[in-house]
């Protein structure tokens, strides 16, 4: 069985769209949402929409949202989306089958690159980017991507989600670090985008230190390991 976990915080606007993108190929399996402590009725919509569980919780981070969901699902195959996807989360049917079929541990959705938009040029991606390529050996297009789809066991073996912003990238590492393989797979999927406000950049700058923190944990960890992953782009 397939497991969807969705982490949402204010995301009314768009995660009825997400989720019934989601059931139009999720024939067997289950929606879990959880909602970190949103302020307007995301955790209606998403009962509402279709949801098989919808937890609610104080704001705790994203980390912290995805390992109340995993607590909560079953299924051997496990799912992860952002809640903004809207239309565009059908496409997440593609990271499943690497996954399936044992040509993967890991699989990982790459965004289009829309200039002045984001998309992989960000300095907080920068950072990730370098932060797995120092800590593994591999150089991820997109290290800092929520979609992504992985066998329980594996996910299990790296000890659940780290807290905060920082979960992608040491779910990334720790796979790889386990051996796994990570297969980046490209979508036309897009997700609303931080603005250049003040709100924006302070949200910017906390990924940025979240980032730095989590790579800092992951580094006083390593033990001298080598990586033995492999990071494959299919395209």
């Amino acid at each position: 069985m397939i497991s969807v976990l969705i982490p949402a915080y204010n995301e009314a606007e768009r995660i009825g769209a997400t989720l019934a993108a989601v059931r139009s190929f999720l024939h067997d399996g289950e929606i879990i949402v959880v909602d970190d402590g949103s302020s307007d009725n995301t955790a209606q919509i998403a009962d509402a929409s279709g949801a098989t569980c919808v937890f609610r919780q104080p704001n705790r981070g994203k980390g912290a949202a995805l390992q109340a969901a995993l607590a909560l699902s079953q299924g051997d195959l496990v799912l992860l989306l952002d809640a903004d996807l809207g239309d565009t989360a059908r496409e997440a049917e593609l990271l499943l089958l690497p996954v399936q079929n044992g040509g993967a541990e890991m699989t990982i959705a790459t965004f289009p690159v829309i200039p002045g938009r984001g998309g992989g040029v960000g300095f907080v991606v920068k950072l990730a980017r370098w932060g797995i390529r120092q800590l593994t050996g591999r150089t991820m297009a997109a290290p800092l991507s929520g979609q992504r789809a992985i066998r329980r066991d594996s996910l299990m073996e790296t000890g659940g989600f780290a807290a905060g912003w920082g979960v992608e990238i040491a779910l990334t590492v720790e796979i790889l670090r386990n051996g796994g393989r990570v297969v980046e797979i490209p979508t036309t999927m897009t997700h609303r985008v931080t603005g250049r406000n003040i709100t924006g950049i302070w949200h910017r700058l906390r990924q940025f230190l979240a980032a730095a923190w989590i790579l800092l944990r992951l580094s006083l960890r390593s033990g001298g390991r080598n990586p033995k992953g492999k990071a494959v782009t299919h395209g």
